[in-house]
């Protein structure tokens, strides 16, 4: 990793004050803290903006299942990393991002995602109402009858309501014909607007894996080619019939052409570590080949190499 700057010898506990002291030095970088855990992430960030009150820090988290896991990491997880992503993209002031060990080690979407997956609404935008509910889905949003919780999206006439992930309310957008008439913000629970939206507001995806015709059949392909007896797996017939299975986006990589490691949008960053960082990294390493090596022995061989989802030391230190 290039810029790089090692904690050391600082106290456990005090990684914050040295974060500060640290930007107040150098207050022409962008910054990222690679943290023990998620634990440390938000017990970094609170007390960082504690310190520099005027500072956003962005977080980037691991999902939040285990490796191999056949249940799927929750939307508001990938819907946050996703987000992360693209303000870091987009971003081309100072950052300050907070992650983790666990995190930086699985590779993750490539900038072709976060250039082609959003959707910016405003008062009198001109929009297909069918359209925008057809990408919603495909965003990874999911309809329900009514909106209580974050990542489900509700119809009722001309209206959409849509919980954001980013967001602590719900919003509620009217249209007239094709254009936006009003938004809102509402109440999960009694379902009354309590709020104007006046500002842009951006829709992300709260999926990181997508389904499409070209996906569907890279996917297919690739499966093909790593596994011989496809015809056996459960997995493979399901996403063969557009449904996404439990634990699914652990084949993310056979539905992208390539995938991209955390630090490639972090370039020029300044990079600090936990003092712990190498002692977790290999002890995560290890845990998910564990993780890999009992579902073979337990029959089932239907599982992407650690290789394919992860990072290795040759990798980080090469990044």
């Amino acid at each position: 990793m290039s810029n790089e700057t090692l904690i050391g010898s600082v106290n456990k506990g005090n990684e914050a004050f040295f974060i500060a002291d640290y930007l107040k030095k150098n207050n022409e970088c962008s910054l990222l803290y690679i943290a023990r855990n998620e634990k440390e992430i938000f017990d970094i960030k609170s007390k960082i903006e504690w310190l520099i009150p005027t500072v956003e820090i962005l977080i980037y988290r691991s999902w939040d299942q285990i490796p191999y896991d056949s249940v799927s990491p929750s939307k508001e997880i990938q819907s946050e990393r996703i987000n992360t992503l693209y303000k870091i993209y987009h971003n081309k002031n100072l950052n300050i991002v907070i992650s983790s060990v666990n995190a930086i080690l699985q590779k993750t979407i490539n900038v072709d995602f976060i250039k082609n997956n959003f959707i910016e609404i405003f008062l009198n935008k001109k929009i297909n109402f069918e359209q925008l509910i057809n990408k919603l889905i495909f965003l990874g949003y999911q309809r329900t009858s009514v909106v209580r919780e974050k990542s489900e999206f509700a119809i009722r006439g001309s209206i959409i309501d849509i919980f954001l992930s980013d967001r602590i309310q719900p919003i509620r957008i009217d249209f007239f014909d094709q254009n936006i008439e009003t938004i809102s913000e509402f109440d999960r629970l009694t379902q009354k607007t309590n709020k104007k939206i006046d500002e842009k507001i951006l829709i992300s995806p709260c999926s990181e894996l997508f389904i499409d015709k070209k996906s569907l059949n890279l996917f297919r392909k690739s499966f093909r080619e790593i596994f011989p007896e496809y015809r056996h797996s459960q997995i493979y017939n399901l996403f063969s019939n557009s449904i996404i299975p439990s634990g699914g986006e652990n084949f993310l990589p056979l539905f992208n052409e390539s995938l991209s490691t955390f630090f490639s949008y972090c370039l020029n960053y300044h990079i600090i570590l936990n003092n712990d960082f190498q002692n977790l990294f290999d002890i995560r390493i290890e845990n998910i080949n564990d993780f890999f090596i009992a579902r073979e022995d337990g029959g089932d061989n239907f599982h992407l190499h650690p290789e394919k989802l992860y990072l290795n030391n040759k990798i980080i230190h090469n990044n």
